[in-house]
């Protein structure tokens, strides 16, 4: 099944997020970001470690359930940064701040850090930390507890246990897997191919490393959804990663997490759900699950949860453009069409391919073409090779009559050669030029390669006549017969 999953554009040069911009807030200061460390090194090549090290410390921090730490994709855009602490947390709403610099030299490290209160900016607690590199699994976990603890958050034994724990004993095979984290994050077919051989590395060194597999793993589905690795070899592979770094460690909410995914796309939402519940049981930070979650409610119909997930995971990593996307579409498709357009019209100049393909399908559903037209445009300018731009296209085309330009667009789709997923977008427009029974058609097709584009389907106000066919009741039924959700 196709996931509202498309790769995350880069970050705007500023971000304001509009949905906490208010004047007045009470800043909570259990909910906290952790600012990209500053990398000290004589090597500007360890900038990875320093990037490595605030990425551990918000997953360390995230083990204290009590908390709501944001995500990495979300801090990462105050790198090099010039802006106060309390602007930061404005934006961010988070009532606390984690900021340090790492030094690493050789086999030494140097890591000083600070826990600073947001609306104050006072700083609540600092030290540094001259250590080996062997001792940087210490470091993390002290950091980690001295925060929770000035934050006056009683820890669990077993959040004590998952603080100490060190993920490898070997320091070489942590360097590559830090590096193949920082690849990984590139958003790359070249850089992800890089990272597995990095992750290979790591487990080679360390065949226990839990992480190292689970990271692995995440490349591997990245490369199935670009096209690059065949699905069926590409989800064997991450399958059996993450069935090791399960058996290694059966509390990874990270692995938990990756799964999820893996079995939402491969039909199996009962199995997703329980494996993005259990993640989120064990990490209850990580917006991916929630994500999930999001897809998985709006299969079962259940509207109200589908929007809760969505924004839950939008408020722990609220600069990520694809969750700007997804709470305006939850927005629209639940009938909430003026909450949807406001929520993508502040955030314009923040994620503007996201927000334009948004709108876009606001005024196409309005019936408002010139102004679909419009955003089209500059959707189109900013990623012309997204097959959506083709679609979009053809049912503006069929809107306005033009059958010959909409037929057009469906044989630019089918040449594209975007796998499955285009038998959606294909459907698209024949629903559009009001011809049903192709729209039947391939939307079955859609179904049949496990590419359907569910929630689309189901709640998109451009596909609301198909829904009052007979032949929709069929085609939900054999979706939740496929998914395990038939009574």
């Amino acid at each position: 099944m196709n996931h509202l999953q498309p790769a995350d554009l880069a970050r705007s040069k500023s971000f304001i997020p509009p949905a906490f911009s208010t004047a007045q807030q009470t800043l909570d200061k259990l909910r906290i970001a952790v600012l990209p460390m500053k990398n000290m090194s004589p090597d500007p090549n360890d900038e990875y470690f320093a990037d490595g090290m605030t990425e551990e410390l918000i997953d360390r921090l995230s083990q204290v359930k009590s908390l709501k730490v944001i995500a990495r994709t979300s801090v990462m855009n105050y790198k090099k940064k010039e802006k106060n602490v309390s602007e930061i947390a404005k934006e961010l709403s988070v009532g606390s701040v984690v900021e340090g610099s790492v030094r690493k030299a050789g086999n030494r490290v140097r890591v000083t850090v600070q826990l600073i209160n947001a609306g104050t900016e006072e700083h609540v607690w600092s030290s540094h930390y001259d250590k080996n590199l062997d001792d940087i699994f210490a470091v993390q976990s002290e950091i980690a507890e001295k925060v929770a603890g000035e934050l006056k958050t009683q820890l669990l034994d077993s959040e004590k246990r998952t603080l100490q724990k060190k993920p490898t004993e070997n320091t070489e095979a942590y360097t590559y897997f830090l590096q193949g984290r920082e690849l990984l994050r590139e958003v790359s077919i070249d850089t992800t191919e890089r990272a597995i051989s990095l992750f290979e590395k790591a487990i080679e060194l360390d065949p226990k490393f839990a992480r190292a597999y689970v990271g692995a793993a995440e490349c591997h589905s990245y490369l199935s959804n670009v096209g690059k690795e065949p699905f069926d070899v590409s989800h064997s592979t991450a399958r059996q990663l993450l069935e090791r770094a399960l058996n290694l460690d059966s509390n990874l909410a990270e692995a938990h997490a990756v799964l999820s995914v893996l079995l939402f796309d491969e039909d199996d939402v009962l199995g997703s759900e329980a494996e993005a519940r259990k993640a989120l049981e064990l990490n209850p930070s990580l917006p991916d699950a929630y994500w999930i979650l999001f897809e998985v409610e709006g299969i079962k119909g259940n509207q109200g949860e589908m929007v809760r997930q969505i924004e839950t995971a939008y408020r722990l990593d609220p600069v990520r453009p694809r969750f700007t996307w997804l709470v305006g579409l939850a927005y629209l498709y639940t009938g909430r069409e003026q909450e949807a357009l406001e929520h993508w019209k502040k955030y314009e100049q923040i994620a503007p391919a996201w927000t334009y393909r948004g709108m876009t399908e606001y005024y196409l559903a309005k019936g408002e073409l010139e102004k679909a037209k419009e955003l089209l445009a500059k959707f189109e300018k900013l990623d012309p090779t997204n097959s959506r731009v083709a679609w979009m296209g053809g049912v503006v085309a069929a809107m306005e009559g033009d059958r010959d330009t909409a037929l057009l667009a469906i044989k630019k789709i089918e040449n594209a050669k975007v796998g499955p997923i285009g038998f959606n977008y294909m459907g698209f427009v024949y629903h559009a030029l009001g011809d049903l029974d192709s729209y039947f058609q391939y939307v079955n097709k859609a179904l049949e390669e496990h590419a359907i584009i569910s929630l689309f389907v189901m709640y998109s106000p451009l596909c609301a006549k198909a829904r009052a066919d007979p032949r929709y009741r069929e085609l939900m039924e054999k979706l939740r017969k496929q998914c395990g959700l038939a009574t």
